[in-house]
């Protein structure tokens, strides 16, 4: 007060670390039913869905899903996005793309926006492309594009 004078102590500043975000096209969770496995019932999921192994039983997904090479499918699905490196059997409502790849099989009813079926593969089925889904031809993606 009277002459002295107060040194003010810094104040630390604590920075609080970054969580690193992962990029828009890599899914933030993926489930798996891995290889040798069997699950039966159906199966409700906002991640991707990854089938390696087989599932007997419906899916509803929010995302995409994935059927794996030697994975198999006995049902219906309605997601985003198929990518077809497997086998399924079943009704797929899919909001977006559905990409057959060369080892990928389907048979029965798809009912898709966009359809992309590679050398090798193989559909056996009903195809219902919806009309207010579907887009001009120089708007349909390159399959390369597309993350799975």
């Amino acid at each position: 007060m009277f002459g002295r004078k107060r040194t003010e102590e810094p104040v630390p500043v604590v920075e609080k670390p970054v969580e690193p975000k992962a990029p828009s096209f890599v899914p933030s969770r993926v489930t798996t039913i891995g290889k040798g496995v069997t699950l039966i019932g159906d199966f409700i999921t906002s991640d991707t869905l990854e089938i390696k192994g087989t599932l007997k039983g419906d899916i509803v997904s929010e995302s995409k899903i994935h059927i794996a090479e030697g994975g198999f499918l006995n049902g219906d699905a309605k997601a985003s996005d198929v990518l077809v490196d497997g086998e399924i059997d079943g009704t797929l409502i899919i909001n977006n793309v559905a990409e057959i790849s060369d080892t990928g099989s389907l048979k029965g009813a798809l009912d898709v926006k966009t359809l992309i079926t590679n050398p090798g593969s193989h559909f056996d089925g009903r195809l219902t492309i919806t009309p207010e889904r579907m887009k001009a031809p120089e708007e349909v993606p390159d399959s390369s594009e597309i993350e799975y």
